[in-house]
């Protein structure tokens, strides 16, 4: 069955299908959670409330992506809270920022090649380079795999500005990955693999440290 069946039976009163829903996202969400504000217990609580909220609700609306509704409903809680609670991030905590220990990293790109080691550093450090908006969008489109359809809905944008956010965080990596005779360390095909394998070593990173609890 379709996610948007499930939905549907949802919107439609059989309340207990959510905990189909819940089962079947709750990682997407603790993962995107963490990304956004990095405590454990605080994002756990804003999915329950995510949940609390939609049980409890009326006039909900039937929905193609349940996913992305699901998103952005847990981005909106979380901004909610993180204002209303007076919380900040620290500027190792801004959102997307790519921590990576230096053991994972040998351990997958450095174990023949040093020169490659020393790439994939830099790649890391610049992709940090790009804006908070331009590291998410990284984040949806590749790890999540949302459709530009899907982030627009997330970001509260228009398609079209989603492809056009994606495109230009691209080009701005691809500019700060250029040496100084402006050759890019990278072609395209690898700058894309290297970029997803990291951003799924840091999804594991947190998974980690904040699934255990």
């Amino acid at each position: 069955m379709k996610d948007s069946e499930y939905w549907n039976i949802f919107v439609n009163g059989q309340k207990q299908i959510l905990e189909v829903i819940y089962t079947k996202y709750y990682d997407h969400l603790l993962n995107y959670g963490l990304k956004l504000y990095p405590d454990t217990d605080f994002i756990k609580d804003c999915i329950q409330d995510l949940f609390v909220k939609l049980y409890s609700g009326k006039n909900i609306k039937s929905t193609p992506c349940v996913r992305s509704y699901l998103l952005k409903s847990i981005r909106n809680i979380i901004i909610d809270k993180l204002t209303k609670n007076k919380l900040y991030l620290s500027e190792k905590e801004t959102p997307f920022h790519l921590i990576i220990d230096d053991d994972e990293l040998e351990k997958n790109f450095g174990a023949n090649n040093d020169e490659e080691l020393l790439l994939v550093k830099k790649l890391i450090n610049c992709y940090n380079q790009l804006s908070d908006k331009q590291r998410q969008i990284i984040y949806l489109k590749y790890i999540q795999e949302l459709s530009h359809r899907e982030i627009a809905e997330i970001l509260g944008i228009n398609e079209q500005s989603s492809m056009n956010l994606a495109s230009r965080a691209l080009a701005k990596l691809r500019k700060l990955l250029l040496d100084k005779n402006n050759q890019s360390f990278f072609n395209s095909e690898t700058l894309e693999k290297n970029l997803i394998l990291l951003l799924l070593m840091n999804r594991q990173t947190f998974y980690k440290a904040n699934h255990s609890t």
